[in-house]
């Protein structure tokens, strides 16, 4: 009896380590490979030649698979692209031909978001209606240039990885990158010699900047580089790109906060207090410190990196609202808001200034709090699904539940599957937790791109690679305020190449 409980004891525990493996994936061999090493005559395999589900319209030609990133001992760690020419011949062009003509690369965020969500709802050729029907782009960025969405890194989206080829580090990542475009170039050899636009969103603000450095460290690239565009990017701590903006968005959408004036004086002098209040001058005279607010510590922004995307952030406040539930739905919400009023107006006993003990600097999460419990429209959620109705990326969707913004049908429907040639062995998902260093609870253990800003600026500037950043009027997650403050002044003697812009 006892051995028998022990070997029950030994296999479960068996059973639980091994839940914490990533999962091992690999891409699927369609027929009509062509044998050997990359080259043109791969385009004919890679072309998407079938009939998508529900789409009507035309499309540009386009090719898609999976494509190695020659990671040793690793051959089924690719990454997955899907391309689309502006015009006839155009990404299919000889080496050496049209090495004037720009092309361009899209890559999500999370980490672990696939760059399907941007080619299906934001930038690319075809989209994915609220009622899953799918619709012709008209603006799409293939119509400026031949343009890839690339899902990565390996393991994301329909990219495939080993279960102990996961990337441990952003180096690592802009390496498997790198592999991966040598190939690439070895199918559409023209691209060898064209200007690269690399171009992302989110948590792409911490690869591109990675795949940058990486770039420049290379004798012999396989690419020309030409400029780098990233847009509500994560490039600095978790404290100036969330945090530090928070009263900023306050100021941009004071619905937040039920227009009330108390309170935003209360934010105004939290910020104050956590340091969050720093001024831009231009020239920036040297580099502003570390922000380490009282009551925070140096693990703050890595355990945030898990929080980077939507999803994340949306549970994290369920969670947190959870937590009251009871005392949410005892307490009128009025007079419970005139508590919230009172307690943080009160200061006996505490000197002005004094940091809230409760949130201390989170003010961002604090600000998202105070919306689900006391400002209309987000306070109208039921309590089934708390913190659901706010939208991280775009404050004035309150819509409760949200339109579907969902691909998988698409995208797992076996005949899209077969004529994208995505692999067979995975269901495709939106985003996962990315599993650093091959373990489902490791985060991302790079430092953030800001730390090596100037050096990069520096680098861009002498090899004349241009640098963009923008953001977005609505996105209070990676606000402008926070793209302002790690860019822009770490960036002041390079501005020549590094532009700037608020796109509302």
């Amino acid at each position: 009896m006892l051995h028998a409980l022990l070997l029950l004891v030994a296999t479960l525990s068996g059973l639980a380590c091994a839940q914490l493996d990533p999962p091992s994936t690999f891409p699927h061999d369609y027929p009509g490979k062509p044998p050997g090493g990359f080259g043109p005559n791969w385009q004919q395999y890679f072309q998407v030649t079938e009939q998508l589900p529900n789409v009507s319209f035309p499309l540009s030609r386009n090719w898609a698979g999976n494509i190695p990133v020659n990671r040793p001992n690793h051959p089924n760690d690719t990454l997955f692209f899907w391309a689309f020419e502006k015009e006839n011949g155009s990404l299919t062009a000889n080496a050496g031909e049209r090495s004037n003509e720009p092309w361009g690369i899209w890559l999500n965020g999370g980490p672990g978001s696939s760059s399907m969500v941007g080619l299906l709802f934001e930038n690319g050729p075809l989209h994915i209606a609220n009622d899953f029907s799918l619709f012709a782009n008209n603006w799409s960025w293939s119509g400026l240039a031949d343009y890839i969405w690339i899902d990565q890194p390996v393991g994301t989206g329909w990219s495939t990885a080993d279960s102990d080829g996961y990337v441990a580090d952003e180096d690592q990542m802009g390496e498997d990158f790198f592999g991966f475009l040598t190939n690439l170039v070895e199918v559409f050899p023209s691209l060898k010699t064209r200007p690269l636009y690399i171009t992302g969103e989110s948590y792409a603000g911490t690869y591109i900047p990675y795949i940058t450095k990486t770039y420049f460290g290379l004798s012999n690239p396989p690419v020309k580089l030409a400029k780098v565009a990233i847009g509500d990017g994560t490039v600095g701590s978790a404290q100036v790109f969330e945090e530090l903006p928070t009263l900023s968005v306050i100021e941009t959408y004071p619905q937040l906060i039920g227009y009330d004036q108390d309170v935003y004086n209360y934010f105004k002098e939290q910020a104050h207090s956590c340091g969050y209040d720093l001024n831009l001058t231009y020239p920036q005279n040297g580099h502003f410190p570390t922000l380490l607010p009282p009551g925070t510590n140096g693990d703050l922004a890595f355990t945030k990196k898990q929080l980077y995307t939507k999803n994340a952030l949306q549970s994290e406040a369920k969670a947190r609202l959870a937590q009251n539930k009871a005392e949410v739905l005892a307490i009128d919400k009025l007079r419970k808001r005139d508590e919230w009023l009172k307690e943080k107006r009160d200061l006996t006993g505490r000197p002005n200034g004094t940091i809230d003990p409760w949130y201390k600097c989170l003010l961002y999460e604090e600000m998202i709090d105070y919306a689900l419990n006391f400002s209309v429209p987000w306070s109208l959620g039921d309590d089934e699904k708390l913190g659901l109705n706010f939208d991280v990326y775009d404050v004035p969707d309150a819509l409760s539940p949200e339109a579907p913004m969902d691909a998988t049908v698409f995208l797992n429907n076996n005949a899209t599957r077969a004529a994208i040639h995505a692999p067979t062995s995975k269901v495709w998902a939106e985003s996962i937790r990315y599993p650093f260093g091959n373990s489902v609870h490791g985060g991302d253990p790079s430092v953030e791109p800001m730390v090596f800003l100037d050096e990069l600026a520096s680098n861009a500037s002498s090899h004349n690679v241009g640098l963009i950043f923008y953001s977005g009027n609505d996105d209070s997650l990676v606000a402008h305020r926070g793209t302002e403050e790690h860019d822009i002044r770490r960036c002041t003697r390079f501005l020549e190449k590094a532009v700037y812009t608020l796109v509302q």
